[in-house]
Protein backbone atom coordinates (compact mmCIF):
# COMPACT_ATOMS: atom_id res chain seq x y z
CA UNK A 1 0.00 0.00 0.00
CA UNK A 2 1.05 3.36 -0.93
CA UNK A 3 2.40 5.57 2.11
CA UNK A 4 0.79 9.40 1.97
CA UNK A 5 2.42 11.37 -0.01
CA UNK A 6 4.98 14.16 1.64
CA UNK A 7 2.56 17.23 1.07
CA UNK A 8 -0.18 15.55 3.13
CA UNK A 9 2.22 14.93 6.19
CA UNK A 10 3.64 18.22 5.63
CA UNK A 11 -0.08 19.58 6.28
CA UNK A 12 -0.80 18.19 8.85
CA UNK A 13 2.68 18.48 10.90
CA UNK A 14 2.22 22.14 10.28
CA UNK A 15 -1.44 22.18 11.84
CA UNK A 16 -0.62 20.20 14.94
CA UNK A 17 2.60 22.37 15.49
CA UNK A 18 0.55 25.79 15.24
CA UNK A 19 -3.26 24.96 16.18
CA UNK A 20 -2.47 20.98 18.42
CA UNK A 21 -4.66 19.38 16.13
CA UNK A 22 -4.03 15.56 15.97
CA UNK A 23 -5.43 13.92 12.09
CA UNK A 24 -6.56 11.20 12.86
CA UNK A 25 -4.86 7.91 11.82
CA UNK A 26 -7.26 5.70 10.90
CA UNK A 27 -8.49 8.65 8.58
CA UNK A 28 -4.55 8.88 6.64
CA UNK A 29 -5.38 4.68 6.43
CA UNK A 30 -8.57 5.70 4.03
CA UNK A 31 -6.65 8.44 2.18
CA UNK A 32 -3.85 5.72 1.64
CA UNK A 33 -6.06 3.01 0.23
CA UNK A 34 -8.23 5.42 -2.07
CA UNK A 35 -4.82 6.70 -3.33
CA UNK A 36 -3.94 3.42 -4.04
CA UNK A 37 -6.99 2.76 -6.02
CA UNK A 38 -6.50 5.42 -8.39
CA UNK A 39 -2.83 5.42 -9.20
CA UNK A 40 -2.96 1.55 -10.02
CA UNK A 41 -4.67 3.17 -13.25
CA UNK A 42 -1.59 5.06 -14.56
CA UNK A 43 -0.49 1.98 -16.20
CA UNK A 44 -3.87 2.23 -18.49
CA UNK A 45 -3.32 6.25 -19.31
CA UNK A 46 -4.05 7.48 -21.86
CA UNK A 47 -0.63 9.52 -22.71
CA UNK A 48 0.44 11.41 -25.56
CA UNK A 49 4.04 10.67 -27.17
CA UNK A 50 6.67 12.82 -26.34
CA UNK A 51 7.83 14.16 -29.61
CA UNK A 52 11.55 14.33 -28.66
CA UNK A 53 13.46 10.79 -27.11
CA UNK A 54 12.82 10.64 -23.30
CA UNK A 55 15.26 10.58 -20.48
CA UNK A 56 15.22 10.66 -16.65
CA UNK A 57 15.10 14.39 -15.83
CA UNK A 58 15.52 14.15 -12.31
CA UNK A 59 15.72 17.61 -11.19
CA UNK A 60 12.58 18.38 -12.82
CA UNK A 61 11.08 15.44 -11.24
CA UNK A 62 12.33 16.74 -7.77
CA UNK A 63 11.61 20.81 -7.98
CA UNK A 64 8.63 19.75 -9.42
CA UNK A 65 7.71 17.61 -5.90
CA UNK A 66 9.08 19.95 -3.53
CA UNK A 67 7.31 23.15 -5.25
CA UNK A 68 3.86 21.52 -5.89
CA UNK A 69 4.19 19.69 -2.63
CA UNK A 70 4.75 22.69 -0.19
CA UNK A 71 2.02 24.59 -2.49
CA UNK A 72 -0.70 21.71 -1.57
CA UNK A 73 0.65 21.30 2.26
CA UNK A 74 0.33 25.33 2.48
CA UNK A 75 -3.38 25.01 1.06
CA UNK A 76 -4.17 22.95 3.27
CA UNK A 77 -2.72 24.97 6.09
CA UNK A 78 -5.33 27.85 4.70
CA UNK A 79 -7.91 26.32 4.78
CA UNK A 80 -7.89 24.59 8.24
CA UNK A 81 -7.38 28.11 9.08
CA UNK A 82 -10.23 29.80 7.79
CA UNK A 83 -13.07 27.05 9.05
CA UNK A 84 -11.22 27.12 12.43
CA UNK A 85 -10.37 31.01 13.18
CA UNK A 86 -12.35 32.66 10.55
CA UNK A 87 -16.28 32.15 9.89
CA UNK A 88 -15.45 33.27 5.92
CA UNK A 89 -17.52 29.96 4.48
CA UNK A 90 -20.55 31.32 6.83
CA UNK A 91 -20.35 34.72 5.94
CA UNK A 92 -20.03 34.16 2.03
CA UNK A 93 -22.02 30.30 1.39
CA UNK A 94 -24.55 30.49 4.30
CA UNK A 95 -22.88 27.22 5.48
CA UNK A 96 -23.21 26.56 9.45
CA UNK A 97 -19.95 27.30 11.59
CA UNK A 98 -17.91 24.40 12.52
CA UNK A 99 -15.00 26.11 14.15
CA UNK A 100 -16.25 24.73 17.69
CA UNK A 101 -16.54 20.67 16.66
CA UNK A 102 -13.52 18.99 15.86
CA UNK A 103 -15.34 16.06 14.97
CA UNK A 104 -16.60 18.02 11.93
CA UNK A 105 -13.32 19.81 11.22
CA UNK A 106 -11.40 16.87 11.12
CA UNK A 107 -14.36 16.04 8.05
CA UNK A 108 -13.61 19.03 6.50
CA UNK A 109 -9.72 18.61 6.20
CA UNK A 110 -10.21 14.96 5.71
CA UNK A 111 -12.72 15.94 2.02
CA UNK A 112 -9.84 18.69 1.23
CA UNK A 113 -6.52 16.56 1.73
CA UNK A 114 -8.21 13.96 -0.47
CA UNK A 115 -9.51 16.10 -3.17
CA UNK A 116 -6.25 17.83 -3.51
CA UNK A 117 -3.73 15.14 -2.99
CA UNK A 118 -5.60 12.84 -5.82
CA UNK A 119 -6.45 15.77 -8.17
CA UNK A 120 -2.07 16.20 -8.07
CA UNK A 121 -2.24 13.49 -10.52
CA UNK A 122 -4.10 15.22 -13.13
CA UNK A 123 -1.31 18.24 -13.61
CA UNK A 124 2.10 15.85 -13.34
CA UNK A 125 0.63 13.05 -16.11
CA UNK A 126 0.62 15.74 -18.50
CA UNK A 127 2.94 18.41 -20.46
CA UNK A 128 0.34 21.00 -21.23
CA UNK A 129 -2.60 22.65 -18.96
CA UNK A 130 -3.82 19.30 -17.20
CA UNK A 131 -7.73 20.20 -18.38
CA UNK A 132 -6.51 20.44 -22.12
CA UNK A 133 -5.19 16.99 -22.41
CA UNK A 134 -7.34 14.20 -21.99
CA UNK A 135 -6.79 11.48 -19.56
CA UNK A 136 -7.78 7.85 -19.52
CA UNK A 137 -11.06 6.62 -18.87
CA UNK A 138 -10.31 4.29 -16.30
CA UNK A 139 -8.40 6.85 -14.48
CA UNK A 140 -11.25 9.37 -14.41
CA UNK A 141 -13.44 6.90 -13.46
CA UNK A 142 -11.13 5.56 -10.55
CA UNK A 143 -10.73 9.57 -9.62
CA UNK A 144 -14.56 10.21 -9.35
CA UNK A 145 -15.26 6.65 -7.40
CA UNK A 146 -12.42 7.08 -4.95
CA UNK A 147 -14.04 11.11 -4.59
CA UNK A 148 -17.29 10.25 -4.20
CA UNK A 149 -16.30 7.65 -1.09
CA UNK A 150 -15.13 10.23 0.57
CA UNK A 151 -17.33 12.99 -0.33
CA UNK A 152 -19.92 10.18 1.39
CA UNK A 153 -17.67 9.40 4.48
CA UNK A 154 -17.32 13.40 5.36
CA UNK A 155 -21.50 13.97 4.56
CA UNK A 156 -22.38 11.26 6.41
CA UNK A 157 -20.20 9.37 8.15
CA UNK A 158 -20.18 9.76 12.43
CA UNK A 159 -17.70 7.12 13.68
CA UNK A 160 -16.05 8.16 17.28
CA UNK A 161 -13.20 6.03 17.63
CA UNK A 162 -12.20 8.14 13.99
CA UNK A 163 -13.09 11.48 15.57
CA UNK A 164 -15.34 12.49 12.58
CA UNK A 165 -18.92 13.57 11.71
CA UNK A 166 -21.01 14.09 8.84
CA UNK A 167 -20.59 17.58 8.24
CA UNK A 168 -23.60 17.81 4.62
CA UNK A 169 -23.44 18.50 1.79
CA UNK A 170 -23.40 22.18 2.11
CA UNK A 171 -20.19 22.16 3.28
CA UNK A 172 -18.83 19.45 0.75
CA UNK A 173 -19.81 21.96 -1.94
CA UNK A 174 -17.83 24.56 -0.30
CA UNK A 175 -14.70 22.17 0.28
CA UNK A 176 -15.00 21.18 -3.46
CA UNK A 177 -15.10 24.55 -5.04
CA UNK A 178 -11.85 25.68 -2.36
CA UNK A 179 -10.19 22.93 -3.97
CA UNK A 180 -10.88 23.55 -7.68
CA UNK A 181 -10.34 26.95 -6.96
CA UNK A 182 -6.76 26.27 -5.42
CA UNK A 183 -5.95 24.13 -8.46
CA UNK A 184 -5.86 25.85 -11.33
CA UNK A 185 -2.22 27.43 -10.01
CA UNK A 186 -0.49 23.70 -10.21
CA UNK A 187 -0.02 24.19 -13.76
CA UNK A 188 1.29 27.58 -13.57
CA UNK A 189 3.84 26.44 -10.68
CA UNK A 190 4.62 23.44 -13.72
CA UNK A 191 5.37 25.52 -16.81
CA UNK A 192 7.22 28.13 -13.99
CA UNK A 193 9.45 25.65 -13.00
CA UNK A 194 10.05 24.05 -16.44
CA UNK A 195 10.80 27.68 -17.56
CA UNK A 196 13.64 27.69 -14.95
CA UNK A 197 15.39 24.56 -15.20
CA UNK A 198 15.37 24.97 -19.20
CA UNK A 199 17.99 27.88 -18.87
CA UNK A 200 15.84 30.57 -20.91
CA UNK A 201 14.99 32.54 -17.65
CA UNK A 202 18.57 33.08 -16.42
CA UNK A 203 19.62 33.92 -19.92
CA UNK A 204 16.29 36.67 -20.18
CA UNK A 205 17.81 37.65 -15.90
CA UNK A 206 21.08 37.92 -17.47
CA UNK A 207 20.59 39.90 -20.31
CA UNK A 208 18.31 42.39 -18.46
CA UNK A 209 21.06 42.81 -15.83
CA UNK A 210 23.83 43.52 -18.45
CA UNK A 211 22.14 45.33 -21.57
CA UNK A 212 23.89 46.07 -24.55
CA UNK A 213 26.36 49.25 -25.07
CA UNK A 214 24.74 52.27 -26.93
CA UNK A 215 26.58 54.91 -28.67
CA UNK A 216 25.76 58.22 -28.04
CA UNK A 217 26.39 61.20 -29.26
CA UNK A 218 29.65 62.00 -27.68
CA UNK A 219 30.88 58.69 -28.85
CA UNK A 220 30.35 59.22 -32.12
CA UNK A 221 31.91 62.48 -32.21
CA UNK A 222 34.85 60.89 -30.74
CA UNK A 223 35.16 58.18 -33.74
CA UNK A 224 34.67 60.83 -36.22
CA UNK A 225 37.53 63.08 -34.59
CA UNK A 226 39.60 59.81 -34.72
CA UNK A 227 38.97 59.56 -38.23
CA UNK A 228 39.56 63.13 -39.58
CA UNK A 229 43.07 62.72 -38.28
CA UNK A 230 44.06 60.01 -39.45
CA UNK A 231 43.20 61.64 -43.25
CA UNK A 232 45.14 64.27 -42.27
CA UNK A 233 47.76 62.35 -41.29
CA UNK A 234 47.22 60.52 -44.53
CA UNK A 235 47.80 63.75 -46.68
CA UNK A 236 50.79 64.86 -44.58
CA UNK A 237 53.06 62.08 -44.80
CA UNK A 238 52.07 60.10 -47.95
CA UNK A 239 54.95 57.81 -47.04
CA UNK A 240 52.50 56.50 -44.82
CA UNK A 241 50.37 53.14 -46.10
CA UNK A 242 47.03 54.18 -45.25
CA UNK A 243 45.25 52.37 -42.77
CA UNK A 244 42.56 49.75 -43.34
CA UNK A 245 39.64 51.75 -42.08
CA UNK A 246 41.01 54.84 -45.17
CA UNK A 247 41.92 51.78 -47.98
CA UNK A 248 38.34 49.98 -47.18
CA UNK A 249 36.70 53.90 -47.61
CA UNK A 250 38.78 54.26 -51.12
CA UNK A 251 37.59 51.50 -52.79
CA UNK A 252 34.29 51.84 -51.34
CA UNK A 253 34.40 55.56 -53.17
CA UNK A 254 35.96 54.33 -56.03
CA UNK A 255 33.71 51.42 -57.05
CA UNK A 256 30.42 53.72 -56.45
CA UNK A 257 32.23 56.10 -58.81
CA UNK A 258 32.95 53.37 -61.70
CA UNK A 259 28.97 52.26 -61.34
CA UNK A 260 28.02 55.81 -61.82
CA UNK A 261 29.58 56.02 -65.09
CA UNK A 262 28.82 53.10 -66.49
CA UNK A 263 24.72 53.97 -65.71
CA UNK A 264 26.14 57.28 -67.61
CA UNK A 265 26.73 55.63 -70.16
CA UNK A 266 24.36 52.59 -70.60
CA UNK A 267 21.74 56.06 -70.32
CA UNK A 268 23.48 57.63 -73.16
CA UNK A 269 23.40 54.92 -75.46
CA UNK A 270 19.80 54.27 -74.87
CA UNK A 271 19.00 58.24 -75.36
CA UNK A 272 20.95 57.88 -79.15
CA UNK A 273 19.36 54.65 -79.97
CA UNK A 274 15.51 55.97 -79.54
CA UNK A 275 16.33 59.83 -81.09
CA UNK A 276 18.57 59.10 -83.86
CA UNK A 277 18.35 57.38 -86.85
CA UNK A 278 21.71 55.85 -87.38
CA UNK A 279 21.14 54.90 -83.23
CA UNK A 280 18.04 52.81 -84.07
CA UNK A 281 19.56 51.51 -87.58
CA UNK A 282 22.34 50.49 -85.31
CA UNK A 283 20.63 48.79 -82.66
CA UNK A 284 18.23 46.59 -85.40
CA UNK A 285 21.54 45.11 -86.99
CA UNK A 286 22.67 44.10 -83.95
CA UNK A 287 19.48 42.65 -82.63
CA UNK A 288 19.63 41.07 -86.78
CA UNK A 289 23.00 39.79 -86.31
CA UNK A 290 24.13 41.25 -88.92
CA UNK A 291 27.27 42.43 -90.23
CA UNK A 292 26.72 46.47 -90.59
CA UNK A 293 30.30 46.67 -92.56
CA UNK A 294 28.50 44.90 -95.65
CA UNK A 295 25.68 47.03 -95.84
CA UNK A 296 25.39 50.25 -97.77
CA UNK A 297 25.30 53.27 -95.51
CA UNK A 298 23.50 55.50 -97.84
CA UNK A 299 21.23 56.44 -95.14
CA UNK A 300 21.53 60.46 -93.16
CA UNK A 301 21.56 61.53 -89.84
Amino acid sequence: MQFPSPSVLLGFMLIALIWKFDFAPFMVLIIAILNDGTIMTISKDRVKPSPLPDSWKLNEIFATGVVLGTYLALMTVVFFWVIHKTDFFTNKFGVRPIRDSEFEMMSALYLQVSIVSQALIFVTRSRSWSFVERPGFLLVTAFLLAQLVATLIAVYANWEFARIKGIGWGWAGVIWLFSIVFYFPLDIFKFFIRFVLSGRAWDNLLRLLSPPKRTTAKGRGKHNGLLHREHSMAFKHPSRPPTHCSTTRAATVSSLRSLSKQREELRLQGLRELNTLKGHVESVVKLKGLDIDTINQNYTV
